[in-house]
């Protein structure tokens, strides 16, 4: 797992520009006898960094336990882990997380890591400010900053698995002094590997010169730092040997961040053709090209046309505004959950939210806006559930459904009062200078024996038409002889 640890030159190493203003701020709380005020530090950054920043506890048993978790960080990571011990994470990522918060305690300094994160929704790498504080009772605390440092998204993925180029991204490691100590590779493709020699290797978090034969180039390697340092684009070409065999390379050097992009591209068979049109030979070389060429077209193609066919199944399953599951979809997997919940003698719960009003957001501020607010809305119910095993879909329109397999009546109303509770609290954005307070009316039902989903569905329809008939903002159980209200 790639992975640094820094104490000193923070500053100059960070990525996200809060991380200055963040020691400034630390550095003004005058330390007491056991450090910096937990209480003044965070009355001071939570207003600002809330959103970011994590707060850990020692448990006592050399773990942690989070007591603040951000909001924009579980909405990186897919699900808030407040109350859970770190020990919870990945055993690697757990590992690291625990000494760098031991070293940060036992010094009393301040700490900047960056490592890769292994199960998250889509962030590769995170880079983290530690701050080691003590409580107004002697206790101690850890004041985290978490910012995502690299994306690899659905396009990034398909544009590096489906480029004729190989593609690298080098991270540059770097000693006190901020001298250039090494590159570590944070991205690289299959036709990357392929041209460095290594088909069959995952080249993640390795040594750039050890993985990569053409950087152990004296010339090659210095126009790679020239790059990063200089922060300026670059392209040209070169051979080398890989596994007996000269290789023409075009190389194109891009910066990013602290670190490089490097487009690869075979101009061999254009170096061979160049040299052998001189001679007789010339036509029967170039025809072996195209057909050498014509052959990578096809499996390329057919490449391209299965990951468009598992595009297309993803989308089949998908709501197209929300990534929310479908109704078709919702239902089909609710079914197999069930299923399962009657093997195993386990409750079921369903839930459908209905957004009061919503028309008039859509005639008040325009469609643009209603999109913008089904869009939040959807992010904010996956944000309360558990992502390893509910199911939220959107129905059409403003309405949701969220089914809990192995929960009974109690917990799903907990969960609908933590869904309201959540709107009362909070606006929705529809941009990025506005955002809008809206209510929802929701029907709770828990699965009887033998039911049917449809049936199951009925009755927590049912109760939520009597919640919107009753004043919407409300919850409704089906089948309760009392209605709760919220």
């Amino acid at each position: 797992m790639y992975q640094e640890v820094h104490t000193e030159n923070i500053v100059e190493r960070a990525h996200a520009p809060e991380v200055a203003e963040l020691l400034q701020r630390f550095a003004l709380h005058a330390p007491g006898a056991g450090g910096v005020s937990y209480e003044a530090l965070l009355e001071d950054l939570m207003p600002r960094f809330g959103d970011d920043l994590m707060v850990c506890v020692p448990t006592g048993d050399g773990d942690y336990r989070y007591e603040h978790y951000g909001r924009e960080i579980t909405r990186y990571v897919g699900g808030s882990r407040q109350g859970e011990r770190i020990s919870q994470m990945t055993p690697q990522v757990a590992r690291f997380t625990i000494q760098c918060y031991d070293q940060a305690l036992t010094h009393g300094k301040p700490m900047y890591t960056v490592h890769r994160s292994l199960k998250t929704v889509r962030v590769c790498l995170w880079e983290r400010l530690v701050l080691p504080t003590t409580g107004a009772n002697g206790d101690r605390f850890l004041v985290v900053f978490s910012r995502p440092l690299q994306f690899r998204e659905e396009l990034l993925t398909t544009v590096l698995e489906t480029s004729p180029s190989g593609i690298v991204a080098l991270r540059a490691v770097r000693d006190d002094d901020g001298n250039i100590e090494r590159t570590i590779i944070i991205t690289a493709n299959r036709r990357a590997a392929l041209m460095a020699g290594h088909p069959d290797e995952n080249l993640l978090d390795t040594d750039a010169r050890t993985s990569l034969p053409f950087l152990s180039d004296a010339m090659i390697w210095r126009r790679c730092l020239y790059a990063i340092e200089l922060r300026r684009n670059d392209i040209f070409e070169s051979s080398f040997t890989v596994n007996g065999r000269e290789i023409w390379l075009q190389l194109a050097l891009a910066p990013l961040g602290d670190g490089l992009v490097i487009t690869l591209t075979d101009i061999s068979e254009l170096m061979i053709a160049n040299l052998t049109l001189q001679s007789r030979a010339a036509t029967l070389a170039l025809e072996i090209g195209r057909e050498r060429a014509t052959r990578r077209a096809l499996s390329h193609e057919i490449g391209q046309r299965e990951e468009r066919e598992q595009e297309l199944r993803r989308l089949a399953e998908t709501d197209p505004l929300t990534a929310l599951l479908n109704r078709r979809s919702f239902i089909e997997k609710a079914n197999r959950e069930i299923l399962a919940c009657e093997t195993d003698g386990d409750d079921a719960s369903l839930i459908i939210v209905d957004i009061d009003h919503f028309k008039s957001v859509n005639d008040t501020h325009g469609h643009v806006a209603g999109d913008a607010v089904i869009r939040a809305f959807a992010d904010l119910l996956l944000g309360l559930v558990r992502p390893e095993r509910d199911l939220v879909g959107r129905f059409g329109g403003e309405e949701f459904a969220v089914f809990l397999p192995r929960t009974g009546s109690a917990a799903a109303m907990r969960i609908a009062h933590r869904i309201q509770d959540a709107l009362t609290m909070r606006e929705l954005p529809t941009s990025e200078t506005m955002s809008l307070r809206v209510t929802a009316s929701l029907g709770v039902a828990t699965r009887e024996s033998a039911e049917s989903f449809a049936e199951f569905f009925a009755r927590a329809d049912s109760a939520l038409y009597r919640a919107k008939h009753e004043g919407r903002d409300c919850i409704r159980f089906a089948g309760a002889d009392v209605a709760e209200a919220a």
